[in-house]
């Protein structure tokens, strides 16, 4: 009886399979008799995922085993990063727009018309992280809740928070609205790796990372600028220019929260700017199990116990230690300062920034020290700022990595 065995092929370090031989070929070509049966050729074609009603299950394939190509892969990539990381890293500019702009408020006039003391202002200030740090802990909700849904809730959330700020008429209701800003961007940021592990493997995150991450520096670079054009158009209308403000970068984060409702998708067999086959190709790449390169599955499932484990790894507390540095890196919040800052990101996320990064914090220091001129200080903050952001991108992708 003929026996038919699966050959795999090797191309661009993807496994083809069902290529099938027949080990009664040889025979039958020797002894000058074939059949049908017998004539089987080589098919090295691979396998159509249309194929399967039922896509097979990979946590146990190795990795260069896959019903798709490298091409395809890298297709479904390029479109994630289009569509989703860069929608995201929008939508935390806009955040980051809302929780900043108080700064540029309180020039245009602000503490003048609440008559705000300088502790009142500082401690309105202080009440969004205050929140902020307080209800780091609601990401875990992107692991319980369809993504979709939250992640439009907080842009809602934040953008009609950010633009009540236009109707406060008291420091109590600033410091208030400020509070419950800090929880609804608490609620979004820290949760963004958690949720990008749903789309991308482990060795695939930082460069995403980084991408979103640079939405900061890059919304402060041109914060001023904005709010100086917004500031100086409203001074001839009858809202005072720091309400203007207020409502003007406020209100797109609650228009584009309806437009985040139906364009985020809840995982990636539903992105609807994939094709069939790139939905199936995208679900496929992330059920490979453990293999050399350290690849894993995203778990969306919440898991108490997992609590447990993250308050006793030493990782958080020794990230929560080094993040107080970024008041340092507060000083680079100057446009071309942080233009820099996001220039750098991109290009070291694959490797580790802290030698850079803690030289230029030593020349600061240093400079200080000798009495040496702004100049030299002014210098060191921008390899300072871009080496900052590059170590942070690296901790948050080792320290909030949702797969297992």
């Amino acid at each position: 009886m003929a026996q038919h065995v699966i050959a795999p092929t090797v191309r661009d370090g993807y496994e083809m399979q069902d290529v099938r031989t027949d080990s009664a070929q040889a025979s039958a070509s020797s002894s000058g008799h074939s059949t049908d049966h017998e004539k089987m050729s080589v098919d090295a074609e691979k396998v159509m995922l249309e194929d399967f009603d039922d896509p097979p299950d990979l946590a146990d394939t190795p990795a260069s085993a896959a019903p798709y190509s490298f091409e395809e892969e890298q297709a479904v990539l390029r479109k994630f990063d289009r569509h989703l990381v860069l929608f995201i890293a929008l939508l935390y500019m806009l955040g980051f727009l809302d929780r900043s702009n108080i700064g540029n408020a309180k020039i245009a006039g602000m503490s003048d018309d609440l008559h705000l003391s300088s502790s009142e202002y500082e401690w309105t200030l202080r009440s969004f992280y205050i929140t902020y740090v307080l209800f780091e802990w609601m990401p875990i909700l992107y692991t319980v809740l369809s993504p979709s849904k939250y992640i439009a809730s907080c842009v809602l959330l934040w953008g009609a928070i950010a633009s009540f700020q236009a109707l406060a008429t008291s420091y109590e209701s600033l410091f208030f609205l400020r509070a419950l800003l800090g929880i609804s961007e608490a609620a979004f940021s820290p949760g963004v790796p958690v949720f990008l592990a749903f789309f991308y493997r482990r060795d695939e995150l930082a460069y995403r990372i980084g991408l979103f991450i640079s939405a900061a520096p890059l919304a402060t670079s041109f914060a001023s600028s904005l709010a100086w054009l917004i500031t100086k158009v409203g001074q001839g209308l009858p809202i005072a220019p720091w309400r203007m403000l207020f409502l003007v970068e406020g209100f797109p984060s609650v228009l584009i929260s309806v437009f985040a409702f139906h364009h985020i998708p809840n995982s990636p067999g539903e992105a609807k700017y994939l094709s069939d086959r790139e939905r199936r190709v995208a679900e496929l790449r992330l059920r490979k199990g453990e293999t050399k390169t350290g690849l894993g599955r995203s778990s969306r499932k919440f898991k108490r116990s997992e609590v447990w484990e993250a308050l006793k790894d030493p990782k958080c507390y020794l990230t929560a230690v080094g993040n107080p540095f970024y008041r340092v890196v507060s000083l680079a919040h100057q446009c071309s300062r942080q233009c820099s800052a996001r220039a750098t990101l991109l290009s070291r996320v694959y490797q580790s920034s802290y030698p850079q990064s803690s030289t230029r914090y030593a020349m600061i220091v240093v400079a200080g020290i000798l009495k040496a001129g702004p100049l030299w200080r002014y210098w060191g903050v921008y390899p300072a700022a871009s080496g900052f952001f590059s170590a942070v991108t690296l901790l948050i992708t080792w320290t909030i990595n949702n797969q297992v």
